[in-house]
């Protein structure tokens, strides 16, 4: 299928998809924070509580591949304005809860709608801007806007807590939603739906449906439960059967929903694993921060929030100068600059001890991460969509999306068992383990930074020679992969 905005030559409007996707990332993190109030006002169990988080991540994870696939087959118009109007109804009901069954259930819908709505959005994108200094740029600002949403949760969520109430981290969403849904349905050019081969592979869709969801509930319940847990290792035991069971089906299926050969892209697949990495820096330095401020320091929850506001302050200026960076250099350039700053903010975190202050202790290595975050977001966009045509442009975007949500699931109950917490209980946290769930986000980066380096070439990209502009114009002649340099 190819999109009418690539077939017309017409440009999708970026900033109402970027103002999607920012609302999207925004309500993941924005929760966190106000997580206590929900439990308090509502009678939430502590083991209940943690599902406010987990029901958003289990089905937004779970369906990601599916929901970036169906954009691909039966439209990207119909997913985005059909999703961000179910995910706009979710939140109004969750903002509205009485019971935690009710907003446990808001969440779950939230993280289901998100899935059909953020692949579509990067999809729209990386369809309606030809591979080479255009896309670089629309990418590069779609990155931006996602590592914004991620930090600026944090502080968003302590704001309208302590000054609102809880309800409004949910009820916030219910005018942009309505604003955006709108403009989506006037601005957006329908696509043509798909015919013939580009049929839904409904057997690989529920395997790989069924095996994100078993992947992603078992690594939800580790940080709670333990890795011991028979629920635990279940999940997990059966979430790799059927992720096994689906690359065997996919290679026996005519139109598979996830052709293999499409790792044959070594850009798209380095900027899967990067993606993969990068969400578990995201995910883990995130948590520990939050806790080291609140259980070292004495940091209220507000408080807490606010001590994320320098990285956000950051992510806002660095944001253009990165596109621009990318723009010029190529992803890869970029990508190992940004492994090293994240292995080297980590690594100052990790010098943290009981009587370090708030200024030497965690904003230095913080601001390096929020920065590191931001080149993150925009050039592994970049490079897990290179080389991709359009008709499997939604299903790139579901890759992309699917390992960075695997990355944070992964890699902070990682963390969490690193750092010696038992059995989730947060109050535990030795100062050692600090230090140690921080060396993991610096080994980490680490890995960020090899990927980059011996996984994507050094390819040449247009964008970046000056000498020769017409080169960027043939668009067709770009090799694959191009904008990976």
């Amino acid at each position: 299928m190819t999109s009418s905005n690539s077939a017309t030559g017409t440009r999708p409007p970026l900033l109402l998809l970027c103002a999607a996707q920012f609302m999207l990332v925004l309500d993941f993190a924005i929760v966190n924070v106000a997580l206590v109030h929900m439990q308090r006002d509502l009678g939430f169990t502590a083991s209940g509580l943690q599902w406010v988080v987990g029901a958003y991540a289990l089905f937004y994870g779970g369906f990601l591949l599916l929901g970036g696939r169906a954009g691909d087959v039966f439209g990207r118009k119909r997913m985005f304005v059909g999703g961000l109007a179910v995910f706009t109804l979710a939140s109004l009901v969750g903002g509205i809860a009485t019971e935690p069954w009710v907003l446990v259930l808001a969440r779950a819908v939230q993280g289901l709608s998100a899935a059909a709505v953020s692949p579509a959005v990067l999809a729209m994108i990386g369809s309606g801007f030809p591979e080479g200094p255009e896309r670089v740029k629309a990418m590069g600002i779609f990155g931006a806007v996602s590592s914004a949403g991620f930090t600026g949760g944090v502080v968003a969520g302590g704001l309208l807590t302590e000054y609102l109430t809880w309800r409004a981290v949910m009820l916030v969403n219910v005018p942009v939603g309505i604003v955006l849904v709108a403009l989506a349905a006037r601005r957006l050019t329908a696509d043509h739906r798909a015919t013939g081969s580009a049929r839904l592979d409904l057997p690989g869709a529920i395997l790989v449906t069924s095996a994100m969801c078993a992947l992603t509930y078992g690594l939800t319940m580790a940080s709670d439960r333990g890795w011991d847990s028979a629920v635990v290792t279940v999940s997990l035991a059966a979430g790799a059967a059927l992720l096994i069971a689906f690359l065997v089906v996919q290679t026996r299926v005519t139109g598979p929903l996830v052709p293999l050969s499409i790792f044959r892209n070594r850009a798209l697949s380095s900027g899967n694993v990067v993606a993969f990495l990068s969400g578990g820096v995201m995910s883990v330095s995130t948590f520990f921060i939050t806790m080291y401020m609140q259980q070292v320091l004495g940091y209220s929850a507000l408080k807490a929030s606010m001590g994320f506001f320098p990285q956000a302050f950051v992510v806002f200026l660095a944001s253009l100068p990165v596109v621009k960076l990318t723009h010029k250099l190529g992803a890869r350039t970029v990508l190992i600059i940004g492994g090293l700053l994240l292995a080297v903010g980590s690594a100052m975190l990790a010098q943290v001890t009981a009587d370090s202050s708030y200024w030497l202790g965690v904003l230095p290595g913080g601001v390096l991460l929020g920065l590191g975050v931001t080149v993150m977001m925009i050039a592994t966009a970049i490079a897990g969509t290179s080389g991709v045509s359009g008709p499997q442009m939604g299903l790139a975007s579901g890759l992309f999306n699917s390992s960075r949500q695997l990355g944070v699931g992964l890699c902070l109950a990682v963390g969490v068992a690193l750092a010696g917490v038992v059995h989730g209980t947060v109050a535990k946290i030795p100062v050692g383990g600090f230090q140690t769930a921080f060396w993991f986000t610096t080994a980490l980066s680490v890995g960020i930074t090899a990927v980059s380096v011996l996984g994507l070439r050094r390819t040449a990209v247009a964008s970046a020679a000056p000498a020769a502009p017409t080169a960027t114009a043939a668009a067709p002649g770009t090799p694959a992969g191009a904008a990976a340099k």
